[in-house]
C-alpha cells in the first residue's frame, strides 16, 4: 500500500483533519474533513455538518491537524 501524502508531503492518516478545495461554477472555497479511512487512491471522512465525503484528488489536500504518532521507545 502506498502511503498517501498531502500537497506538502505529509502523511495522511485516519484521525487527521484536512482541508480540500471545491468549485461550483465560478464559486470556489475550502472544506474541512475529519479523516476516518485512508486508501491508496482516496481519503474519506465526515465534514463538520456530518456529511460523509470521499476525496480522490489528494494532490490538493492539506493536513491541518495531525494525530500524534506512536513514538514509544523500547
Amino acid at each position: 500500500m502506498n502511503t498517501p501524502t498531502d500537497f506538502l508531503g505529509r502523511t495522511i492518516r485516519a484521525g487527521d483533519a484536512i482541508v480540500y478545495p471545491w468549485r461550483r461554477g465560478s464559486r470556489m472555497g475550502m472544506n474541512k474533513l475529519s479523516v476516518t479511512q485512508v486508501t491508496d487512491e482516496a481519503v474519506s471522512g465526515y465534514s463538520p455538518s456530518g456529511r460523509l465525503v470521499k476525496v480522490t484528488n489528494l494532490k490538493n489536500v492539506v493536513v491541518i491537524s495531525s494525530t500524534p504518532t506512536d513514538t514509544a521507545k523500547v
